[in-house]
């Protein structure tokens, strides 16, 4: 962790540099002087990390460098910021801004010249502590990156397993054999099976149950077993092979040799081979071991077991077993075995509720099963077991505890930079669902996620999660209905282990409860969900360098009871990156907000407040800033364009906003912007301001009657941004009279504007609502947007005809509601060019369509994917269409509110209802 912490200083410290920050305030000696020591230091991180176990001098040095690579941190952030804030000073001609600008200066000591003063001294201050470090990492003897390895080791495994200690794989072992003697092998004679598992949940001892199965034996001709660990070296491995399949030592030296001696003894040979405990993600290598693993006879089998995913795939593993925790009643046996040894039936019975208890630590995880069975073997009172039970894992007895270093190999096989993101997990408690998209933003706020080249920050960090839920660090993910993955969870012994990593730079605070922030701390959550009233902390005003602080609660938790957040709290702590306020009550967000100038991520989602302070706008690095659900909030920031840093500005369920400020187009590095309200006077953005914005993911565009012309609407040049995924069109909040007529200039000028409001091609999801036009623009239903997958039609109650939908080739689903000009929906509405309508549409409803009389034009052979198909409060419809009668695949048909359709037609299966 400290590798990836002092990697992130040294990259933005000489990207200063580059950027002749240093020669531009008079410091350019002390930052490149810096530079240096810190790269000698770097060098020897990767094996102090591994030492600092077992030393507690290596760990005490670590600490005091961590604490200099943070202090270091903020340093360059300020210094970064100071030439940020200078840029926005230069560009501004406003001079009402400057005369903000100039106010934030004197009360938050920005003045440049005080400003030079006091980073020179922090620097020299700073510069002294690392080069006490520098000359104490000598004393180690840490070994530098690119020495011979000392702390590698190959852990043995071997065949033979002890059944009676087994319990519950009995129906994952009869799975594994049948994978194994499968006789159909495609176009491949050796096939390679993966079980994949967190470490300690039992692959290595399923793999010996089902090497040691009788079937198994009698199947193959030949079985070895090698137990890879982590060096992957292709001549050890191979040389293992040959011993293991011969049972007689091997004098060969060299890979060549040894690769035709063992091609020469699988040649024609159905052979199980088992790799255990792999690690190797090079293809490369993997591919160079199995090119004498090939000759043998079709239905030959590699089973492998690894902690990853990514392993799995670089093994080219044709078939892939992902390895579940045990029931409770299983770890239990385990649990027993080895605890109650020894012990009289009366023992037993009375440790037995503590060791349940006990055994809920382990959640499904055998080795810590067995870890605390053993653990407590020894232990004569009910009150020791008492004490096991309490305590955290990593604070059990060392020589005994095998659960950490299990789990530790995962982390020490991690890059460094994934170290760290690992790491700060343990901000979240046991049990929590992580957003995936919110701890991605984290971690870039954090700094533990920079741009590289043209791939965005997010992108990498997507990786980075892809990477640890590889590795098996994630588990129990939440899909939307795409596919994509929303949420997850750690394993509580993962969770362990990232508290055990972190140390006292993580913790969790709770409501209620005593809460005193640890020396050193930077990151901390706060858990209020059973409080009615809570406040925030009052150890948060001594955790002066606290760079996260995120109020935490459960989804069922619709608001938390903290009411108002003290003008003074933002005066100390002055480090955070990442705020959190999310579900408070809070009305009103103290100006002191401004302070904050390291600030990241802020997130005010569900609160009651009804403007922000215009100070925010100060926040030149905020990059996530989250309103969702403010249902109070009526404005944004009027200076929100100088906050230039903003990436994710997220507006969804803000029906109270007026509009958006003046000149948002100048936030062009803004890639989520989840709502635009139109606005018409100087204070607010038009429609043109999205021109040169590249928007991701998901744009509700409110209040399209403010649209001056159809001139404006083409600047918004919806078409080119080719990125997003939903696009919202809404006309008016209030819409027309229930009449349901407008003027014929304004329906025509409103049919001007919507022409020119086409989406790109890529766009996926499409939503209209209170359109008043008489007629659907022309690319409605047209090729253009070939890719929809769904469409709602909401509230355009003066168009009289639908838009040929039918024609759009990937469209699943359809919502049409409220379109009350509609009385005949006929053969235009799946298309009239000789192509069948609907060839993948899924769902259909109709809703509140209240002049609409009859349905027709539906053929035979058209919308045969569909399943769902609701009409409701359709009070005047009186026919369907023939055609619904062949769709065979529908499985819910309902019609309700329709009373004159008392005789609906009757689907293929009979699902109707009326």
């Amino acid at each position: 962790m400290a590798e990836a912490l002092l990697q992130g200083v040294f990259e933005n410290l000489n990207s200063l540099i580059q950027r002749e920050f240093g020669l531009m305030w008079g410091v350019n000696k002390e930052l490149e002087k810096l530079s240096s020591t810190l790269s000698t230091i770097q060098d020897v991180l990767e094996d102090a990390d591994e030492r600092q176990r077992n030393d507690n001098v290596v760990r005490n040095w670590l600490r005091k460098l961590k604490d200099a690579a943070y202090d270091a941190s903020d340093i360059i952030d300020e210094c970064a910021t100071e030439a940020l804030q200078s840029s926005i000073d230069s560009g501004t001609e406003d001079r009402a801004m400057k005369q903000v600008i100039s106010f934030s200066q004197s009360c938050f000591g920005l003045n440049p010249v005080v400003f030079r003063h006091k980073v020179g001294h922090r620097i020299k201050e700073l510069q002294e502590r690392l080069d006490v470090i520098a000359e104490e990492k000598s004393k180690f003897h840490l070994q530098e990156r690119g020495g011979e390895d000392q702390t590698a080791e190959i852990r043995e495994t071997s065949s033979f397993v002890d059944k009676s200690e087994v319990f519950g794989r009995e129906a994952d072992k009869e799975k594994m054999v049948e994978l194994l003697l499968d006789g159909s092998s495609g176009e491949e004679d050796v096939l390679v099976t993966a079980i994949i598992g967190m470490g300690g949940l039992g692959k290595t001892t399923l793999a010996q149950l089902a090497y040691n199965d009788e079937r198994v034996e009698k199947h193959f001709e030949k079985r070895m077993w090698v137990c890879v660990s982590d060096d992957f070296d292709v001549r050890r491995v191979t040389k293992a092979i040959i011993q293991s399949s011969s049972m007689n030592g091997c004098d060969l030296l060299d890979l060549d040799p040894l690769q035709v001696r063992l091609r020469e003894i699988l040649d024609r040979k159905r052979f199980l081979l088992v790799l255990d405990d792999v690690w190797n993600e090079n293809h490369e290598r993997w591919a160079k071991l199995r090119n004498p693993l090939r000759y043998g006879a079709r239905g030959s089998r590699i089973l492998i077991t690894t902690r990853s995913e990514k392993v799995s795939s670089a093994m080219s593993a044709n078939q892939r077993y992902n390895l579940s925790g045990l029931s409770d009643d299983d770890c239990w046996s385990l649990f027993s075995c080895r605890a109650y040894e020894g012990r009289n039936q009366e023992e037993c019975q009375e440790l037995e509720a503590v060791g349940k208890k006990i055994v809920n630590k382990c959640k499904g995880v055998p080795l810590a099963a067995k870890t605390l069975g053993s653990l407590v073997r020894f232990k004569k009172t009910r009150r020791e077991w008492q004490l096991v039970m309490e305590s955290e894992i990593w604070d059990l007895e060392e020589e005994e505890n095998m659960i950490l270093p299990a789990l530790r190999l995962s982390y020490l096989n991690l890059p460094s930079h994934l170290k760290a993101c690992f790491a700060y997990c343990s901000i979240f408690p046991k049990d929590h669902e992580i957003p995936k998209k919110q701890l991605i933003q984290l971690w870039i706020a954090e700094g533990f996620i920079s741009k590289k080249g043209i791939k965005e920050m997010e992108d990498e960090g997507n990786d980075y999660f892809s990477n640890l839920l590889w590795r098996s660090f994630f588990q129990d993910i939440t899909k939307d209905a795409h596919g994509n993955i929303l949420k997850c969870k750690m394993h509580d012994l993962v969770h362990d282990l990232a508290q055990s990593v972190a140390g006292n730079e993580s913790f969790i605070m709770e409501a209620g409860k005593p809460n005193n922030i640890p020396i050193g701390a930077r990151h901390s959550s706060f858990i209020c969900n059973n409080m009615v009233s809570p406040s925030i902390p009052k150890a948060m005003y001594s955790a002066k360098k606290l760079r996260t602080f995120l109020l935490l609660h459960d989804a069922s938790v619709y608001q938390i009871g903290i009411k108002k957040i003290p003008r003074d709290l933002f005066l100390n702590v002055r480090c955070l990156r990442a705020l959190d306020l999310s579900k408070s009550q809070i009305t009103r967000l103290p100006d002191t907000i401004g302070n904050l100038k390291h600030l990241r991520y802020l997130d005010l989602s569900r609160t009651c407040v009804q403007t922000l302070p215009s100070s925010i706008s100060n926040l030149c690095n905020l990059q996530t800033l989250k309103l969702n659900g403010c249902s109070h909030l009526e404005r944004l920031p009027e200076n929100m364009r100088y906050m230039i840093s903003l990436r994710h500005l997220e507006l969804n369920d803000v029906e109270s906003l007026k509009c958006m400020p003046e000149r948002m187009g100048k936030l062009t590095s803004l890639q989520t912007m989840t709502q635009f309200v139109v606005g018409k006077g100087k204070r607010c953005s038009s429609i043109r301001e999205l021109k040169d914005l590249k928007l991701q993911g998901s744009i509700r565009i409110k209040n399209l009657k403010n649209v001056a012309n159809k001139e404006e609407a083409r600047e918004a040049d919806l078409q080119n941004k080719e990125d997003l995924n939903y696009l919202g069109l809404w006309w008016e909040s209030d819409g027309f009279s229930s009449s349901g007529e407008a003027e014929a200039e304004q329906v025509k000028w409103a049919e001007m504007v919507f022409e020119e409001l086409q989406p790109h091609i890529n766009l996926k999801n499409l939503g209209i609502w209170g359109y008043v036009g008489a007629s659907f623009p022309s690319w409605i239903g047209a090729p253009v947007l070939s890719n929809l997958v769904s469409v709602g039609l909401l509230g355009c109650k003066n168009c009289k005809h639908l838009p040929p939908l039918g024609q759009l080739p990937n469209l699943k689903r359809l919502d049409i509601n409220g379109m009350d000009g509609v009385k005949q929906v006929g053969r235009e509405f799946c298309g009239d060019n000789g192509i069948k309508g609907f060839p993948k549409l899924e769902k259909l409803e109709f809703y509140r369509m209240l002049n609409w009389e009859k349905w027709s034009g539906v053929e035979e052979g058209e919308m045969q994917c569909l399943h769902s198909l609701k009409i409701g409060e359709c009070r005047k419809l009186t026919s369907l269409p023939d055609g619904l009668r062949y769709l065979v695949s529908l499985r819910t048909f309902e019609i309700r509110h329709c009373p004159l359709m008392d005789s609906a037609p009757t689907a293929p299966n009979g699902n109707t209802t009326a």
